[in-house]
């Protein structure tokens, strides 16, 4: 908004040329200074304002905000009471966004009169100037006031006017265009018995505007509900003076002042005047609301001492008058910014100025203590966040759509979900009982914006179809899920990494029960996993925390990948249950240092891929003596690339040297192992490498 010195003369009589002084004001006021241009009484400044504060969108509201700060008196124009009778127009309202509302017939005397030269001056530094009498009263009184008011051609509207909700269908033509446009059902426009007239708050109609040759002017002077004022205005791609202040909250005690302020224009200016009694079908039914304030605890908040007379006299000049002993009540234009009496310690800040208060330390406490799953999630999104990942938000929702990409049978655990009987988007009408499919989706939309390298993880909760449940619909589980595709690293000499595969994915899951202090193994995916279906068959595993299952990795199979249009790329995916993991907070006791060197020997075991390495592991540890320090996987590789389906995998074992044993008993316990192994998978194709 830009506004003169000599513009706000008019309310501010006193009020000095001097720019500096005038912009520090403003600035202190809490009106932010996007520009100034210095000409004396013509200097012009151009201003930014809060979203919550449309009392600043007028003359008025900035010269009380100058008034307060400065100590000025105030003034006043002049205002032509309205005259309401039941010989008004005919008009009605029928919708609650509707607050208030009046219509006040004119008859027009001359069009092109000149309005008053201080509200002319204010018009035209505003860009707002249209030429014609009565319209440019109806932008003065906004400008100066704040009240938005609209005008109509009276010879141009058919039979009652009706404030109501738009029927779906309906149509309207903005003031300036050719083409009409569909409007939303249910927005709150002002109609005639044959065509929209305007869209409440935001614009009038082409078919209804008032021109050089109108004679006979429906003046309109209402308050709407600012939030759908704001939904009709971004439906439209709109923004208008009148919607710009009605979405901030206009003044719904301020309707007849407006109007007032209209007519007292265009009486002085010989432009128009009424031809009638103004009609007023809906008047303001709400009240203005008390808030209270003690002067010891306004005090102890602000750090100042203040008494009540000085509390009194400090929120008196923003207009909150005393309506009993220690309380406030709040004036019309503040009613949608002032809710609470924490707003009016702000008003008394204000008025005492912020850099006037003392500066002091907030009081602060420790707070409470994370609780044990909340230093889980820390733990767990610090770890995959150290390893490139970043946090996502999903739905608790989806759609059949979104299922597709897994395609679960009919008997199928992920095909049985709760269902939302009365959704009102398709796209919402399940809650989800799985993670990987809107992963899967992820990744999908950002392959469509060209990210390759993708590392996505969330803290959500899937829903189990459960009747037996507590809540007597599901079962909520809560877990940490995470998909990754792309290079394994980026800006290396030597160019591509290499994609990530499971044993990226998997590192990064030993990294997290590493830090979380937990014994994690591995195990082959079982079938009757739900997510064993579509995860790849050999780059899978099932993730165990002490012994207990507590999440899958594995790749995403390639028929998942096909149906989500993931093209050649390979993301693989995690998923960890909360309520298995855990943070232990003790310190896990070091291994006692050895001074004795062990000695090492190695097993090279050939296996098919039906058996995990950490099956022969453990197996090889149970049948192990206690002497036997450790058991590791030193190597692995392919023996014969023509047969695929097998690997061989080197174990490293390391024996006590002390006390010292001959050679044939270490001989013994590596047969006494490799015949424990073959017994136990020699059907399955393991044997020991020759």
């Amino acid at each position: 908004m830009k506004l003169t010195i000599a513009g706000l003369r008019t309310f501010l009589p006193a009020l000095q040329d001097d720019p500096t002084a005038f912009r520090n004001a403003l600035d202190e006021s809490g009106l932010e200074v996007k520009s100034i241009d210095t000409d004396g009484p013509s200097t012009a400044v151009t201003l930014e304002f809060l979203a919550n504060r449309g009392d600043h969108r007028s003359y008025f509201g900035v010269a009380l905000e100058l008034a307060a700060r400065l100590g000025l008196a105030l003034s006043d124009v002049a205002v032509e009471p309205l005259v309401v009778g039941p010989d008004g127009p005919s008009v009605s309202v029928t919708t609650t966004h509707c607050l208030a509302y009046t219509l006040t017939p004119l008859e027009v005397l001359d069009a092109t009169a000149e309005l008053p030269a201080d509200s002319a001056e204010r018009l035209t530094t505003s860009g707002l100037r249209s030429g014609h009498a009565v319209v440019d009263a109806a932008e003065a009184a906004n400008l100066e006031l704040g009240q938005p008011l609209q005008t109509y051609d009276a010879d141009k509207v058919l039979g009652m006017v009706e404030v109501r909700a738009s029927r779906p269908g309906e149509t309207f033509t903005p003031v300036g265009e050719e083409e009409p446009r569909e409007l939303a059902a249910g927005t709150p426009v002002v109609a005639d018995e044959e065509k929209v007239l305007s869209v409440a708050g935001v614009t009038g109609g082409e078919h209804s505007r008032v021109t050089a040759g109108t004679r006979r002017v429906l003046l309109e002077s209402a308050a709407f509900d600012p939030v759908a004022v704001r939904l009709a205005a971004t439906a439209l791609g709109l923004s208008t003076p009148a919607s710009q202040r009605f979405e901030r909250g206009a003044d719904p005690t301020a309707v007849h002042r407006g109007a007032g302020r209209a007519l007292s224009l265009l009486g002085e200016s010989k432009a128009a005047v009424r031809s009638g009694s103004t009609a007023e079908p809906q008047q303001w039914n709400g009240t203005l609301p008390v808030l209270p304030v003690e002067a010891a605890s306004a005090s102890a908040f602000l750090g100042t001492a203040l008494d009540r007379a000085e509390v009194t006299e400090r929120l008196a000049a923003y207009g909150f008058r005393e309506a009993g002993e220690g309380r406030y009540e709040v004036p019309g234009t503040r009613i949608w910014d002032v809710k609470e009496t924490e707003d009016l310690y702000e008003e008394l800040a204000r008025h005492i100025g912020f850099d006037v208060l003392p500066a002091g330390p907030l009081p602060a406490s420790h707070g409470a203590s994370l609780t044990p799953r909340e230093t889980l999630v820390q733990v767990l999104g610090d770890t995959f966040v150290g390893f490139g990942f970043m946090e996502t938000f999903t739905d608790g929702f989806y759609s059949k759509e979104t299922l597709k990409i897994l395609s679960p049978a009919a008997d199928h655990p992920l095909a049985a979900h709760v269902g939302i009987a009365n959704a009102e988007d398709r796209r919402y009408s399940m809650l989800k009982n799985n993670c990987l499919a809107q992963a899967v989706s992820a990744v999908g939309a950002n392959l469509r914006f060209k990210q390759e390298r993708i590392r996505l993880f969330e803290v959500t909760r899937t829903f189990l179809s459960d009747p037996t449940a507590a809540n007597g619909l599901c079962e909520e589980r809560p877990v940490l899920w995470a998909i990754a595709s792309g290079e394994r690293e980026e800006g290396l000499w030597t160019g591509k990494s290499g994609p990530v595969d499971f044993f990226f994915l998997r590192g990064v899951v030993e990294e997290a029960a590493l830090r979380c202090g937990v014994d994690l193994t591995v195990e082959r995916l079982p079938g009757s996993h739900p997510l064993a279906d579509s995860l790849h068959p050999h780059r899978s595993a099932l993730l165990l925390v002490d012994g207990a299952p507590a999440g899958v990795c594995g790749e995403v199979h390639p028929d998942v990948r096909h149906r989500a249009g993931l093209g050649g790329k390979r993301p693989v995916y995690v998923e960890l249950d909360f309520d298995v993991w855990s943070v232990r907070t003790g310190r896990v006791a070091a291994a006692p240092f050895r001074e004795d060197p062990a000695v090492e020997r190695m097993l090279d075991f050939v296996m098919p891929r039906t058996v995990a390495n950490d099956q022969v592991r453990e197996t090889l540890r149970t049948a192990a003596p206690e002497w036997v320090r450790s058991i590791d996987v030193a190597d692995v590789f392919l023996p014969d690339r023509g047969d695929p389906g097998r690997r061989s995998v080197t174990y490293l074992l390391r024996f006590d040297s002390e006390p010292a044993c001959p050679a044939e008993e270490f001989n013994a316990v590596l047969d006494h192992l490799v015949r424990t192994v073959t017994d136990r998978f020699g059907a399955e194709g393991v044997h020991l490498r020759a």
